[in-house]
């Protein structure tokens, strides 16, 4: 399942970003690099939204951990994609399931709160790998998918765990390393 998650996601990403070039009237002039900044959290096809996504992101989760972010809009069709550390800053202790799960629904809740045009986001950990290591070891940790359909049938649920409001998007992996 983790396989399949991560190539469909990185089937959108390349379909996205080849659907959403600009058209060829704009060939002859290019956006300015000082129009959209490059920021390294930054790596998606809208990049004000995913700046401005990483800033809420950023502030709402209180390890401060978020890596990258994408958005992409495609005939009125937007979603976003946050990646996170799955360790905590500036120690060398890993997030436990229990802390992944409450930063996922933290992480959805700000997309979908703060950012109403964002129908679908994907939330994803990592855990930095030794460059020596990064050709056998995998990184990705936890991801879910959520939909917006759905966020807004749980949102107000206050009986609901972390585990069961990621648990109603039904997309959720876990790796076996990750401590309990």
């Amino acid at each position: 399942m983790r396989v399949g998650v991560i190539a469909s996601f990185a089937v959108f990403v390349a379909a996205t970003s080849v659907a959403l070039g600009l058209p060829a009237t704009h060939a002859a002039a290019p956006l300015a690099q000082s129009t959209f900044p490059k920021h390294p959290w930054v790596e998606g096809v809208d990049p004000v939204v995913e700046n401005e996504l990483f800033y809420a992101a950023y502030g709402a989760l209180p390890t401060h951990n978020i890596l990258k972010v994408y958005a992409f809009s495609a005939s009125g069709y937007e979603s976003a994609a946050v990646r996170f550390s799955g360790r905590v800053p500036h120690e060398a202790r890993d997030l436990t399931i229990d802390e992944l799960a409450h930063e996922a629904v933290t992480l959805i809740r700000t997309a979908f709160d703060e950012f109403p045009e964002i129908q679908h986001v994907d939330v994803w950990a990592t855990v930095p790998v030794a460059a020596s290591q990064a050709t056998t070891v995998e990184n990705t940790v936890f991801s879910v998918s959520a939909d917006r359909s759905m966020y807004e049938r749980i949102e107000d649920r206050t009986d609901m765990s972390d585990f069961g409001i990621l648990n109603a998007f039904g997309r959720i992996w876990v790796a076996p390393q990750v401590p309990r």
